[in-house]
């Protein structure tokens, strides 16, 4: 994919996602009754003004349309905005780069309300101040953790696209916030900051963290899995904000101190909520670039590999027959054809059944094969270790 044509079709694309968030918003899920909480994260999207084609004045728009007929907004690059958590200990996405949200409180009306409160507390940034449309919202999902066996929480993401040419200023809370970034779109979607994020795998199954038995079961975890390999994005931004009043800034804490030294990846539910929006932009296949997460051992990353081979594919069916970008493609045919009658609001008619999360689609079902994966290399590894105790003991152990 080149770089330029990208940067060339990312303008229309982008406002005729938007545009369908707005039309067609995906259902609420409701909170499991055992897990009550929800949380809200905001995607907020700018344009950055080209160099040579400056915005004359700063006339405001007052919806989609009138924003992308603008010239300077034709002519511009998209970026979106991501924090980078501050260092605390024990904190599950201590360092974590992320979208800004929280958990909705009592005082909240509703989800889109904790959204765009957490953003103005987090982040400094008022979605509600007039400079802001809100783009509606990206589908929900139940965060889970133990490989999907435990959930967390109700997590809803909801898009903004912020109509200066100017950026907003960025008033960063130190004790949730160590910076703030904007990333281009263009370098998102783009092959060459592809990567992957290693971690260890105690931190996703060990649930005694603390005490004599959790780093028991921790170190364990470690020296029978190793770590586990997740899809990642290296993030290149345009413009940064530091909080420099945070622990992070000159601080010598260790997990502050380690993550000075990191570049800033882009990966786990964050990455989710993200290409859940990607795949509704051109030159990008359903979930493009995502990958399954793994394992790094050899061993168990084939079991994994070849237990998993049969859902992987079906799911990917299944994720491409869901793909909203592919829904988009084939309306926009039917416009051109001619073949089918279109609506006010030009859209084909297509059936389109409630949408869902791309990410949620690929990885249903997949850790219930992994865990018996996990279970079958395990068991494989004490026949191999006992065969090779009695050949050895048969060999020399009679003697």
């Amino acid at each position: 994919m080149a770089m330029d044509s990208l940067s060339t079709d990312i303008i229309p694309a982008l406002h005729r996602a938007l545009e369908e968030l707005c039309e067609n918003p995906p259902p609420s899920i409701p909170s499991p009754a055992a897990t009550p909480k929800r949380a809200s994260v905001a995607l907020v999207i700018r344009i950055q003004p080209h160099p040579s084609h400056r915005p004359e004045n700063n006339a405001e728009a007052t919806n989609l349309s009138d924003f992308f007929d603008l010239p300077w907004v034709q002519r511009g690059d998209p970026e979106c905005l991501f924090i980078k958590r501050a260092a605390r200990k024990g904190d599950r996405w201590t360092s974590h780069v992320a979208l800004p949200g929280g958990k909705r409180d009592a005082e909240d009306k509703g989800d889109y309300e904790a959204a765009v409160r957490e953003c103005l507390e987090e982040a400094g940034l008022d979605l509600d101040g007039g400079m802001a449309i809100s783009c509606g919202k990206l589908p929900d999902r139940v965060v889970t953790t133990s490989w999907g066996t435990v959930p967390l929480m109700v997590l809803c993401p909801f898009v903004f696209l912020h109509i200066s040419p100017v950026p907003p200023p960025l008033h960063l809370q130190p004790t949730e916030v160590a910076s703030a970034h904007w990333v281009p779109l263009r370098t998102l979607l783009s092959p060459t900051f592809r990567t992957v994020e290693k971690c260890d795998v105690s931190d996703r199954l060990a649930k005694q963290r603390w005490g004599l038995w959790g780093r028991v079961t921790r170190w364990g975890l470690r020296l029978a899995l190793g770590q586990m390999e997740f899809s990642a994005i290296r993030l290149w931004p345009s413009l940064s904000v530091f909080s420099s009043f945070g622990g992070d800034f000159l601080g010598e804490t260790e997990a502050g101190g380690r993550s000075w030294g990191r570049p800033m990846l882009l990966w786990g539910l964050t990455l989710g909520v993200v290409t859940d929006f990607f795949e509704m932009l051109p030159h990008n296949q359903p979930a493009g670039g995502w990958h399954y997460p793994t394992f790094t051992g050899p061993d168990i990353r084939a079991v994994v590999w070849l237990m998993t081979r049969g859902l992987r594919k079906r799911n990917w069916e299944n994720a491409r027959l869901r793909s909203m970008a592919q829904a988009l493609n084939e309306a926009e045919k039917d416009i051109r054809n001619s073949m089918v009658l279109v609506d006010s609001k030009g859209s084909g008619n297509h059936e389109r059944g409630p949408r869902a999360s791309i990410v949620g689609t690929l990885i249903e079902g997949y850790y219930d094969v992994v865990r018996t994966a996990v279970w079958v290399t395990l068991f494989g590894r004490t026949l191999v270790t006992g065969a090779t105790i009695g050949a050895v003991w048969w060999r020399y152990g009679r003697s």
